[in-house]
């Protein structure tokens, strides 16, 4: 079939939903003249401190792809992923598509950065994620604190980087001023985050100031995020083959996330875990994940309290189709 602009459009709307490292949302759209879709990348939506090897960025991409790849089958259709070596992707897109269980949840999955509600509800939900082989489910409050602590540990360790620090400030909008607080990036809002806390983080986290802070011993507690992952029902750890291709683990994680939020769940990325080589080598020890296998992140589970949650920070479809 030929895609037509009016659904290649809708697709993209959805697909736009999809998570991305840091909220980048580095993945573009064109629509041929025959109906092929060619999946780009925007090359300034790149992370060159965090993210060196491009390994985050591609599964950022993998992600997307299966976004698009849900939608298309919720509208009867069917989508042909290959790689034609020069773009990220090309996709063939055809009639008789089967509806995924987990697309209805493309619009209702969410990031929730805060304090979890814990209670039967929670236990119940956890449940339904078992027999999963490339999670790892962790449930009580001991290993759970072990890993808060863990956790705060790595994050100090990439905050001390000067260069990683201001990489990630530059994508945190922590002002409603800042030009991009609906379109991309970590908003305040979406982090989580009084105003008076957000203008506290961006003092802090200033070159010099946190170093100074830091020299005496304050700029753990400043970041620590300890209390905040001792209230999840859950730590998930997320593993895959060792040598799969970034872009597929993106397909893999993006599903993964689309049922927890099937299970009635709220997630956050405790992505430092894995990005950090002495915290994931422990808990690849610790856990029993063999060198076969990778530790991709960790997710923090559990019900967020019920209340509005304002817009995903995302870009319009005229920055995302080219």
């Amino acid at each position: 079939m030929t895609l037509d602009a009016d659904t290649f459009r809708a697709l993209v709307a959805e697909t736009a939903l999809s998570p991305s490292v840091h909220n980048t949302q580095p993945t573009r759209w064109r629509l041929t003249p025959d109906g092929r879709v060619q999946v780009l990348e925007d090359d300034g939506r790149r992370l060159p401190i965090g993210d060196p090897e491009g390994r985050d960025l591609n599964v950022s991409h993998g992600s997307a792809v299966e976004g698009f790849c849900l939608a298309a089958g919720r509208r009867g259709l069917v989508v042909d992923v290959r790689h034609d070596g020069v773009n990220v992707a090309e996709l063939t897109v055809y009639t008789g598509g089967i509806s995924d269980p987990l697309a209805v949840f493309l619009t209702q999955r969410r990031t929730y950065r805060g304090k979890f509600e814990g209670g039967e509800v929670a236990r119940a939900a956890l449940a339904r994620l078992e027999g999963s082989e490339d999670l790892i489910i962790v449930k009580t409050p001991e290993p759970i604190a072990e890993l808060a602590r863990l956790y705060d540990e790595a994050s100090l360790r990439w905050f001390r980087n000067a260069p990683y620090r201001a990489e990630l400030v530059s994508w945190m909008r922590l002002s409603r001023r800042h030009p991009s607080w609906s379109l991309d990036g970590l908003n305040a809002e979406a982090m989580e985050m009084s105003g008076i806390e957000a203008v506290g983080a961006g003092v802090v986290l200033r070159p010099g100031v946190f170093e100074t802070l830091d020299r005496v011993g304050l700029a753990g507690a400043l970041v620590a995020e300890a209390a905040v992952v001792c209230s999840a029902s859950a730590i998930v750890l997320f593993h895959r083959p060792a040598d799969e291709a970034p872009f597929d683990t993106g397909r893999r994680f993006h599903r993964a996330w689309l049922g927890f939020t099937q299970a009635g769940l709220s997630a956050a990325p405790m992505a430092v875990l894995a990005d950090d080589v002495e915290a994931r080598e422990r808990l690849q020890a610790d856990f029993g994940i063999g060198g076969h296998r990778r530790l991709i992140t960790a997710f923090r589970l559990g019900i967020a309290p019920a209340h509005d949650l304002a817009p995903k920070p995302r870009l319009g479809l005229d920055a995302l189709i080219v």
